[in-house]
């Protein structure tokens, strides 16, 4: 026959929950999962009263002063999910004396989180104000008291026992210690103290910067672990958690990846650059182009054809890019692009120049304009497309010219320029141009933006990724009223292929860079 207890009685000690361990111990479910909480308790086999019906008898189970720890091993081996240990089992003595809990029967808990919220159940509700005074936490290594937070909950049945600091010491042991003045509510002390060593794990302290470099078109994921410099001077390999997927990798440049690491305050950063590769790039357009509006007036500029192509020699140039068309028409303002191209074409191929076309789009007669494009690749090494606002909403007419072009020259050698930012223009069909061209070639003019260069090409690159525009990017850079040291800045991004808006507009400072450093402009 089961007798009851008159006195109060703690149900069981405080056992750590390793954080690999696979079975959980109580676990309370309004508390933070950063904040680990732990209990266990006993309760009389004999009677199913819950300890919120004021029950004051207690069955220890295996009562003998080792049987605790085997109670909390087999409660480890159930994997148990009841709030409370509470099944009685055939070892089960009833205790006829008062309850007596000593540091013996609680096993030592290692690797416990710096952020640890104990929490002890009892069977009958606890003062709060006994409980400040009874239950004590003590660092070992100083001998000192850590200033801790008590609360009550579930009817004061439970006492939620935490560090009132921003958390305990790494790699540091603490002594958790419930004194025999504590009373419950019901004017009843505990006969008997216990204590309990803790020793908290390693804290992360550092991840460094990871940085991967690859090539155009490389086959590369993001990594699910990263290793963290610990406390305790090792270093662990943990999980990471990415903020954003891994964008495209067909658009070269240098991107910054950042993600979380449970337990760290701070991002892991990963620096990947995308090298522009010159497998993937056509091979009539990747060098430095020069490209020209007005080819008649910059004859006449430079005394002659012989005279403009040396001139163009002298700066390491053989690419140059002609206007040949202004919509379905050859001319415009008074000049006859077709007609001058047409006019010096062969002096520029008899020089070794590859010699592209460009035209500025309208889109207003689909027919006429597809067909003058047909025609300007007839004569040329590639052409150019230029959407600008006269094609803004056109994706139709853009559709049906693409389509018109590649079925009449499906090897040719196809691009497009326009406004750099693509999420400012979105009335511009980049998509359209992407599905048929075979490499884009945004007009990177920072000077003429106001930006710097660093702003303009990461701002460009980013948008291209965003709306998955993955053709080869040749940038159109401004050749005028722009700083040495932007060209300088701009050729680390390592294009596979540059072009130099405009010859007709060509600044001195330009020149110069071309003269020194011009290589550095197209890989």
């Amino acid at each position: 026959m089961v007798k009851i207890l008159k006195n109060f009685l703690m149900f069981a000690s405080i056992i750590a929950m390793y954080q690999l361990n696979p079975c959980n111990l109580v676990l309370a479910d309004n508390v933070s999962p950063t904040s680990e909480v732990q209990t266990t308790s006993i309760q009389n086999a004999s009677n199913t009263q819950s300890p919120q019906d004021g029950d004051n008898s207690s069955l220890v189970q295996s009562g003998a002063k080792s049987s605790t720890s085997q109670n909390v091993s087999g409660s480890y081996e159930k994997n148990m999910s009841e709030n409370s240990i509470s099944q009685s089992s055939s070892s089960s003595t009833i205790v006829e004396n008062n309850f007596v809990i000593s540091a013996s029967n609680v096993d030592e808990a290692n690797d416990v989180s710096v952020n640890k919220t104990w929490r002890i159940q009892f069977n009958q509700p606890i003062v709060l104000s006994s409980a400040e005074e009874n239950i004590k936490i003590v660092d070992k290594k100083t001998d000192k008291e850590v200033p801790i937070n008590i609360s009550l909950s579930e009817n004061n049945f439970y006492v939620n026992i935490s560090s009132s600091t921003s958390s305990y010491a790494p790699d540091n042991e603490y002594l958790l210690s419930v004194g025999t003045g504590l009373m419950s509510a019901y004017n009843r002390t505990l006969k008997a103290s216990f204590s309990m060593t803790f020793k908290t794990g390693s804290i992360i302290t550092s991840i460094n910067d990871i940085s991967v470099s690859i090539n155009q078109r490389d086959s590369y994921q993001l990594p699910d672990v990263v290793t963290a410099n610990m406390s305790n001077g090792e270093k662990k390999s943990v999980n990471v958690t990415w903020d954003n997927p891994l964008g495209n990798l067909n658009i070269p440049g240098s991107y910054v990846y950042q993600g979380q690491v449970e337990g760290y305050d701070k991002k892991v950063n990963l620096n990947l650059i995308i090298n522009a590769s010159a497998e993937t790039a056509p091979s009539s357009v990747t060098s430095t182009s020069a490209w020209i509006w007005q080819l008649q007036n910059e004859v006449d500029a430079y005394g002659g054809i012989d005279n403009l192509i040396s001139k163009l020699k002298s700066l390491g140039i053989a690419n140059v890019c002609i206007k040949y068309n202004e919509g379905e028409r050859a001319s415009g303002g008074g000049m006859n692009f077709r007609e001058d191209f047409l006019k010096y074409v062969n002096n520029f191929k008899e020089a070794g120049f590859k010699v592209g076309t460009w035209g500025y789009n309208h889109f207003d007669d689909v027919e006429g304009e597809a067909n003058i494009i047909v025609d300007a690749l007839n004569n040329s090494d590639y052409y150019v497309f230029d959407p600008e606002d006269a094609v803004s909403g056109k994706t139709k007419q853009a559709e049906e010219i693409c389509q018109i072009v590649r079925s009449k020259c499906p090897n040719a050698i196809i691009g497009y320029t326009t406004f750099p930012i693509a999420s400012y223009h979105q009335d511009i069909p980049y998509s359209v141009f992407n599905k048929y061209c075979d490499f884009a070639a945004p007009q990177c003019y920072w000077g003429e933006m106001k930006w710097s260069v660093t702003a303009c090409m990461d701002k460009m690159i980013q948008d291209y990724q965003y709306y998955g525009l993955d053709k080869p990017i040749y940038p159109l850079i401004q050749s005028y009223n722009v700083d040495y040291s932007d060209y300088e800045t701009y050729a680390g991004y390592k294009f596979n292929s540059t072009g130099l808006w405009s010859f007709d507009e060509l600044g001195s400072t330009c020149q110069d860079f071309l003269i020194s450093e011009g290589d550095k402009l197209s890989s």
